[in-house]
């Protein structure tokens, strides 16, 4: 359970960043890449903006696949 909050938190945070990939940092720009395959799977219908591919994935963190959720906890201890 508490893995899941860290994980959601995580993705809270990084998926609420907006604008392009330039503007993000080494870290993001790895979540993406790593997420990129999981949001395409799960959200790939939700139009983005209004915070609404971070809602979707959310709704989906237990599918997420193994190297989305270790790029999210990575990126949640670097913080």
């Amino acid at each position: 359970m508490f893995l899941k909050n860290i994980l959601i938190a995580c993705a809270v945070l990084l998926l609420s960043t907006s604008g392009a990939m330039p503007q993000m940092n080494a870290g993001q720009q790895a979540v993406l890449r790593a997420c990129k395959p999981d949001i395409a799977q799960f959200c790939s219908q939700i139009p983005p903006g209004g915070g609404r591919i971070k809602a979707c994935m959310k709704e989906h963190i237990r599918e997420l696949s193994e190297p989305c959720k270790e790029g999210l906890f990575q990126a949640w201890l670097r913080k």
